[in-house]
């Protein structure tokens, strides 16, 4: 045994793993400076920080992976948790939703619910304090109400109560449910898995800086898989309805769950989000209008529906689309309890829960909207069984920020995507999934 080969080889490991680590931290450094700029950050610095980082992540996966070599789970959870704390200190990138979160905490304080009122009504009115006025000068769709589900409202309220309209509390309260994900992470996959993840500048971007509260609904969904497959199911049965009270679309989720249980598990996760949406149903309101109005009428990124909407009404193209989702989803999840027993999760975890970033990722190819920390909802699932698709994505969705509003001197709508920015990342999701297909079907083959 060569010992000498082995220690120098470990070092390597080891000098290799702070490079990257250093490098990342350097990246994530300069987009907090820059995002701290009175003008932010511009376009084009994000894009190059963002690829520059993703290119770096996915090729130092690409090493471990070739040469089998692992990595441990605590240098995982620490640099991660040095880019988020780096996120924290920074401020959102080429976003602005933070606004409506710190207003939302700000009106449910004040009336006792944050639905059914508009900003635009509020610019009167002189019962806010000056940090909520700056929030509700900046907020957009002021001729909107609020769509954010309501466990979402809770936490903003509680963030209001610790500190007033405070942007960088909300970005540590939303890292923190981050870290939490990324130890259920480490629980179930191979640390170098999990750092796909955990360092990707992706999630980054849309949590640590931007904000986004969707990593609290994907937390609760894979708490949820987690107390499945502990065979907990009334803890279950809790953790997917707070994941539903935090995003609608969490309910594509809800079947695998109360599937063949007991009245009981149904009756649990019925009475978990009665309750939770009780006080606002109670003065007349909740975000199921403004859903209603955002499912029949935003667009954004979309891939099947633009082809069709090319030949088809934009209604119906909706509903095609709709039924197309539905249509496969049964046909998914016919398939999954016919091949899995109702005890599999008793096994492997990583091959046994249902594949949702195949569900996810066909439903945002389908969907009118499809923003980019929406992906946020598959990728943990791609960390139990990583694809190049879906990493590809995390990669490419960074250029649907490529827009009027953020281009200047551009003659494009505000929300309108750069054609060319759209080609590349439909042409290079396209690719990532060919070359997944070809590697499957040749590893079925036996070559």
């Amino acid at each position: 045994m060569n010992t000498v080969g082995t220690v120098s080889s470990s070092r390597q490991q080891v000098s290799i793993l702070i490079f990257v680590g250093l490098i990342c931290t350097l990246g994530y450094g300069y987009l907090a400076i820059q995002s701290n700029n009175d003008s932010g950050i511009e376009l084009f610095d994000f894009l190059g920080s963002y690829w520059a980082i993703g290119v770096l992540v996915l090729a130092y996966w690409l090493y471990l992976h070739n040469n089998n070599l692992t990595l441990s789970y605590g240098a995982v959870v620490f640099w991660a948790v040095v880019f988020r704390l780096i996120g924290i200190v920074g401020s959102p990138i080429l976003e602005d939703d933070f606004y409506r979160y710190l207003l939302d905490g700000c009106v449910f304080l004040s009336t006792g619910s944050p639905y059914g009122i508009t900003p635009e009504s509020l610019f009167q009115t002189h019962s806010l304090s000056k940090e909520c006025q700056a929030a509700l000068t900046w907020v957009n769709n002021p001729d909107l109400p609020t769509i954010y589900a309501p466990l979402l409202q809770y936490i903003f309220a509680l963030a209001h109560i610790i500190s007033t309209a405070n942007i960088n509390l909300l970005q540590l309260i939303l890292a923190l449910f981050d870290i939490g994900l990324i130890l259920i992470l480490c629980r179930f996959a191979p640390a170098k898995n999990v750092l796909l993840y955990a360092w990707n500048p992706l999630i980054l971007k849309e949590i640590a800086f931007t904000a986004h509260p969707d990593i609290i609904g994907v937390f609760f969904l894979m708490a949820a898989f987690t107390a499945r497959y502990h065979q907990k199911s009334a803890l279950a049965a809790v953790m997917i309805a707070l994941a539903c009270a935090c995003k609608i679309f969490a309910v594509i989720a809800l079947p695998y769950f109360l599937y063949k249980q007991k009245f009981r598990y149904w009756l649990l996760s019925a009475t978990i989000l009665v309750v939770l949406y009780l006080p606002f149903l109670r003065q007349g309101n909740t975000d199921m209008l403004i859903v209603g109005i955002f499912a029949q009428h935003w667009q954004f990124n979309a891939t099947v529906f633009e082809l069709f909407r090319n030949f088809l009404p934009d209604l119906i193209a909706r509903g095609l689309c709709l039924g197309i989702f539905v249509t496969g989803w049964c046909y998914y999840f016919y398939r999954y309890h016919s091949t899995h027993p109702s005890n599999e999760m008793s096994y492997d975890f990583s091959w046994t829960i249902p594949r949702f970033d195949w569900i996810f990722g066909v439903f945002f190819l389908l969907s009118p909207v499809a923003n980019p920390w929406y992906m946020i909802w598959l990728l943990p699932f791609a960390v139990l069984r990583p694809s190049y698709w879906a990493w590809t994505l995390s990669l490419v969705v960074s250029l649907t920020y490529v827009t009027g509003i953020n281009l200047i001197e551009s003659d494009l709508n505000a929300y309108e995507i750069a054609k060319w920015a759209y080609a590349i990342e439909i042409a290079a999701i396209s690719v990532a999934l060919f070359y997944d297909y070809r590697k499957k079907k040749l590893t079925l083959s036996g070559n």
